[in-house]
């Protein structure tokens, strides 16, 4: 389109009314990350009462640590459909892991760019990479498109191995010592970290301050499935092609090079609804998320709203119902904690 026509069609639209509302998903992402650490060092509290003397008294376990086990998550999911049976040995993360699936289906994957503490340090990295270096760098399409798959495959082989796991062998490692500690092993590699895990951390720091949303654009397999889900969901980013002006704004500020502008419905399953897009459009009208056969925009103040109040809520109903805290013992946690302390952990 001409400038002069472009100038024209955006003269006989109306112009989107400036909106303070910028500061939204950053004071969400910001929240959830302080909610982490605050959870991290509640946990941390409640790991090293573990090591204490006998009698010692063990300090209050936080059950939303289990938010940061996705892989014990989804298969406690896939026995639940085998079986019926919701176990209780980490309930909390399967709550948290059907919440955030439920969510992508309803309002795409904004889980990645509105929670996620991992998906939000990626969002830092790379904006600090630009303002130090200028820019990000541009990975070229083809190997754009390679790489992607990696999230895929690894995606694939869990499912592979857990889908093909017969009913009793998925419940001995639900109920096994492994599965029930895992958030304590998973403490104790970042506590007690190698030089090896250092050095591939570092790398994919330096990565994803180089190129935007490295990590979660190529290796994590639960953005992947979180992806498939969203792309099943009727909410998405619509352009009215009659009100845009095709001045590729959203398309530029898109964290995840989609090209917004040449579609009227973006169904891609790398959007996050982070609304950069919608935030950036000048045209009122011209671009807005929304679900099929409605008038009514879902605004990001709405969005922000329905994120938080659904963590919070289904946090409250967990409790409610008694869904909420594990089953494992703290003499359990105890005793499986000195024998991982006994044996050394990797």
């Amino acid at each position: 389109m001409s400038d002069y026509n472009r100038n024209n069609k955006l003269q006989k639209g109306s112009r989107k009314p400036k909106e303070n509302s910028g500061w939204l998903r950053p004071a969400v992402q910001t929240g959830f990350v302080v909610f982490s650490i605050l959870l991290g060092l509640q946990f941390r509290s409640f790991v090293l009462s573990l090591a204490g003397s006998a009698g010692t008294p063990i300090k209050p376990r936080p059950p939303a640590v289990e938010g940061f086990l996705p892989i014990s998550s989804l298969m406690s999911m896939i026995y639940l459909a085998k079986t019926g049976i919701a176990n209780r040995v980490h309930p909390a993360g399967l709550l948290i892991f059907t919440l955030t699936l439920v969510l992508a289906l309803l309002v795409r994957r904004g889980f990645c760019s509105w929670v996620c503490p991992v998906g939000t340090a990626v969002e830092w990295a790379h904006k600090t990479g630009k303002a130090v270096l200028g820019r990000n760098l541009s990975i070229p399409g083809w190997l754009d498109c390679i790489l992607r798959l990696i999230k895929y495959a690894l995606l694939g082989f869990f499912l592979y191995v857990i889908l093909k796991m017969p009913v009793e062998g998925l419940r001995q490692f639900i109920y096994g010592p492994y599965n029930r500690v895992a958030d304590v092993k998973m403490y104790l590699f970042f506590a007690n970290i190698t030089l090896t895990a250092l050095v591939v951390i570092a790398m994919l720091a330096v990565l994803s301050i180089l190129f935007k949303n490295f990590l979660c654009r190529y290796l994590c397999p639960y953005g992947a499935l979180l992806g498939l889900f969203s792309a099943l969901s009727p909410c998405a980013v619509r352009r009215d092609a009659d009100k845009c002006t095709d001045c590729g704004r959203c398309r530029r500020v898109c964290p995840n090079r989609i090209a917004i502008d040449k579609q009227k419905i973006v169904r891609s399953v790398e959007c996050t609804a982070c609304y950069n897009c919608v935030e950036a459009c000048r045209v009122d009208g011209a671009l807005r998320m929304a679900w099929p056969r409605t008038n009514k925009s879902l605004s990001i103040a709405a969005y922000c709203v329905i994120t938080v109040a659904a963590f919070f809520f289904a946090a409250q109903a967990g409790r409610s119902l008694g869904y909420w805290q594990s089953e494992t013992p703290a003499a359990t946690y105890s005793f499986l904690y000195n024998g991982i302390a006994n044996i050394g952990h990797p």
